[in-house]
C-alpha cells in the first residue's frame, strides 16, 4: 500500500476518488472533503476504526444523524432505507484477509445520492480493495451505479467460495462418518458447519431482500446494466440460501445417522457385557461356594475332582448358551 494511503488510512480515509467516467478516478484526500464536494461522481471510502472517521460524518459530510448513526451502528444487518433521493445500502460479505476467520461475515455500508458514494467498514473486506484496485488500473466501473453494483456482485462471489467449502466439508464429513471406526468425533466437527451455516444463512435473507429492493428502485443513477447484474446477484443469493439450507439438512442427517451409529455400538458393547455376566455369574457361584475354607467339601481328596469340576462348569456354561440362543438373545 502506497505511503499516501497509510498516511490516509491512518486519519481514518481508507481512500477517495473522484471519478473519471472511464474507470479510473483521481486521488483526492481530506482537504479536498472538508468542504464543497468536488464536482463530478466521487467515492470515498472510510475505515470506522479511526476516530476521526466518525468525526467526519457527524460534523463535516452533511449527512442527518439518522443516516450517520445507521453507518456506524456496531451490529449492521442487511438492509436498504430510501430518502428522497438518497440511499443507504447495508450489505455482508466474507473477509478473507489472512487474519480472518473463515466464514465471517463483516459489513459494507454505503450511502449515496448518485453522485456521491460513501462506503464505511469495521473490518477489512477484500471485494472493497479489488475494486479499489481495479479503479486504479483504470478498469473499474465508471460511475456510482457501477461501483454499487459491483460491489454487490464481489461480496457475493467471496460468499459463493465459502459455501462451496461448507458443502465440500458436509460431503467429506458424510464419507468420513460411514467408515470411521470411531465417528462419533465428527460430530464437533458438524456442529461447528450447522453454526457457520445458519450464521449465513441469517446475513444472507435479508441482503436478498435489500438487493431485490435495489434492482426494483427508481433510481436514475443506476444504470439497465446495473439493474440487471444486481438481479442477477440476487438470483446466486436465493441460490446460495437455498443450497445452505440442503446443506444444513445433510448435515443434521449425517450427524443423526452418527449419533444412530455411536448408539448402536455402545448398546452391543454393553449387551456383550451382559451376555457375558449371565454366563460366568452362576460359574463365579459354583466357584466361589466350593472354595469356601471350611471342612467337609464333598471329593476334596478326590484327585479328579478338579477334572469333574472343570467339565461341570463347562457344561453349565454350554447349556446356558444353548438356552440364551433359544430365546433368540444371541
Amino acid at each position: 500500500m502506497p505511503a499516501l494511503d497509510r498516511l490516509h488510512n491512518w486519519f481514518g480515509l481508507a481512500f477517495a476518488y473522484r471519478l473519471d467516467g472511464a474507470g479510473g478516478g483521481t486521488p483526492i484526500g481530506w482537504a479536498d472533503l472538508t468542504g464543497p464536494w468536488p464536482h463530478g461522481q466521487t467515492w470515498l471510502h472510510l475505515d470506522l476504526r479511526h476516530p476521526n472517521a466518525r468525526r467526519w460524518l457527524r460534523e463535516d459530510s452533511g449527512l442527518d444523524s439518522l443516516t450517520v448513526e445507521a453507518l456506524t451502528v456496531p451490529r449492521a444487518m442487511p438492509r436498504l432505507a430510501r430518502r428522497g433521493e438518497h440511499l443507504l445500502l447495508v450489505l455482508k460479505g466474507i473477509d478473507q484477509g489472512l487474519d480472518a476467520v473463515p466464514g465471517d461475515m463483516v459489513a459494507a455500508r454505503l450511502w449515496t445520492d448518485g453522485r456521491r458514494l460513501v462506503s464505511c467498514q469495521t473490518e477489512r473486506l477484500r471485494a472493497v480493495e479489488d475494486l479499489q484496485a481495479e479503479i486504479r488500473r483504470r478498469t473499474g466501473p465508471a460511475d456510482i451505479g457501477g461501483i454499487v453494483a459491483d460491489l454487490a456482485d464481489r461480496l457475493m462471489t467471496h460468499t459463493d467460495d465459502v459455501l462451496e467449502e461448507l458443502q465440500g466439508a458436509t460431503q467429506r464429513i458424510g464419507r468420513a462418518g460411514n467408515r470411521a471406526r470411531h465417528p462419533e468425533n465428527l460430530v464437533a466437527e458438524l456442529a461447528t458447519l450447522r453454526r457457520r451455516m445458519i450464521l449465513m444463512r441469517f446475513h444472507l435473507t435479508p441482503q436478498r431482500r435489500a438487493l431485490s429492493q435495489l434492482a426494483a428502485a427508481r433510481e436514475s443513477w443506476l444504470g439497465a446494466a446495473d439493474r440487471r447484474l444486481v438481479r442477477e446477484v440476487v438470483h446466486r443469493c436465493q441460490h446460495a440460501i437455498e443450497g445452505l439450507v440442503a446443506a444444513g439438512d445433510i448435515t443434521e442427517i449425517t450427524q443423526d445417522e452418527i449419533l444412530q451409529r455411536s448408539s448402536e455400538t455402545t448398546e452391543r458393547r454393553v449387551y456383550s457385557l451382559t451376555v457375558i455376566t449371565a454366563i460366568f455369574l452362576p460359574l463365579s457361584f459354583v466357584t466361589g461356594l466350593l472354595g469356601v475354607n471350611v471342612a467337609g467339601i464333598p471329593d476334596a481328596d478326590d484327585p479328579l475332582a478338579f477334572v469333574i469340576l472343570c467339565l461341570f462348569l463347562l457344561l453349565v456354561a454350554l447349556v446356558q448358551l444353548w438356552l440364551l440362543r433359544r430365546k433368540g438373545w444371541l
